[in-house]
């Protein structure tokens, strides 16, 4: 046990020094965390400072670019809408041409029709003149004829001129001679 002895009266003697010497060493191990926390505060100020602007311009061209994006959509839908409006007035005013133009023929494909009626009646009077002993008025009825006889009811009555313009034209023959 004279070791143990030994050995208390070293600490015992030395005990003050190394007190000393552990609380300096205590006391800049504390200003050292503490500088180092200081440190790791003003960072971290300084962090969140920047990562706030980058978030805030990030933010700003965000929202730039969505209202770019919105107003050119807008602009398109107005283009489209003003392209499909002026497409629809030309289909309107194209149908309208054509109706009036359509509405306009048919009219004038009618008048032909009204006039091979009106050869027809010259037809029929020219018939009778023929049985009668003037000529003149048969001479000139197959003149009007010849339009109508590509129709086949014109046919028949020219048939009947025909046959009645045989003794007809033998009486004027004279005169015109």
């Amino acid at each position: 046990m004279a070791i143990f002895d030994r050995l208390k009266k070293i600490f015992s003697k030395n005990a003050p020094d190394v007190a000393k010497v552990a609380g300096a060493i205590g006391a800049d191990v504390a200003h050292e965390t503490a500088e180092v926390v200081e440190e790791a505060k003003k960072v971290v100020a300084a962090a969140t400072k920047k990562a706030e602007k980058t978030v805030t311009a990030v933010t700003k061209k965000a929202e730039k670019t969505v209202t770019a994006a919105a107003k050119t959509a807008e602009k398109t839908v107005e283009g489209a809408t003003k392209t499909a409006s002026k497409a629809v007035q030309k289909a309107t005013a194209t149908a309208a041409t054509k109706v009036t133009k359509a509405a306009a023929s048919k009219p004038a494909a009618k008048a032909p029709a009204a006039k091979k009626p009106a050869a027809k009646p010259a037809a029929k009077p020219a018939a009778k003149p023929a049985a009668k002993p003037a000529a003149k008025p048969a001479a000139k009825a197959p003149a009007a004829k010849k339009p109508a006889a590509a129709k086949p009811a014109a046919k028949p009555a020219a048939a009947k001129a025909t046959a009645a313009k045989k003794p007809a034209a033998k009486k004027p023959a004279a005169p015109k001679a």
